[in-house]
C-alpha cells in the first residue's frame, strides 16, 4: 500500500513539475529586461532543481535499512527546505507573461529533464525497495511527496 501510495505521488508530483517546467521552443523576444521579480523566480527555480538534486542524492545513497534509517532524517531536512521554497513562492507577485518567457528561457530545459527524471527514479527505486523496510524513511518520502506535489517546479505563477 504504501508503494503504491509513494508511486501515485510521484507521478502526480512529476506531471505537475513537467507540465510547470517545461521550457517553450525560444522565440526571438523583444527586448524586455528581466525585473528584480522575474530573477527572483528564476533563483526560485534554480533553488527548487538543487533542492531536486540533493534529495536524489540522499535517496540514491540508501542501500539498506540501515542508511534508510539515517537518509530519513535528511530526507526530513530537505522536506523543511521545501516548504521553505513552497511559502517563498506563493508570496511572489505572479509575473507579466514577457518576464515569464525570460525566465523559462533562462532555465536550463534539459537540466529540469534530467533533474526531474533522476529524482522520479529514485523515488521509484525507493518505492519498488519498499523504503528497505524503515517507517522513518517512508513517513519522510510522504512529507516530501506532499510539498513536490505542490511545489511550483518553474516557478512561475
Amino acid at each position: 500500500m504504501k508503494t503504491t501510495a509513494i508511486l501515485t505521488a510521484v507521478l502526480l508530483s512529476t506531471a505537475l513539475m513537467a507540465q510547470d517546467a517545461a521550457v517553450t521552443p525560444a522565440t526571438p523576444a523583444p527586448a524586455v529586461e528581466m525585473t528584480e521579480q522575474a530573477q527572483q523566480h528564476l533563483q526560485l527555480s534554480r533553488n527548487i532543481l538543487e533542492v531536486l538534486r540533493e534529495l536524489t542524492g540522499t535517496l540514491e545513497s540508501v542501500k539498506d535499512q540501515t542508511t534508510a534509517d539515517a537518509a530519513a532524517v535528511k530526507v526530513q531536512e530537505i522536506a523543511a527546505k521545501m516548504r521553505e521554497l513552497q511559502t517563498q513562492a506563493d508570496s511572489f507577485p505572479t509575473l507579466s507573461k514577457e518576464q515569464e518567457k525570460l525566465v523559462k528561457s533562462a532555465i536550463n530545459e534539459q537540466e529540469v529533464q534530467e533533474t526531474v527524471h533522476n529524482f522520479v527514479v529514485s523515488i521509484v527505486q525507493m518505492a519498488q525497495a519498499n523504503c528497505y523496510d524503515s517507517p522513518s524513511m517512508s513517513q519522510a518520502l510522504v512529507k516530501v511527496l506532499s510539498k513536490a506535489s505542490n511545489a511550483p517546479a518553474g516557478a512561475t505563477n
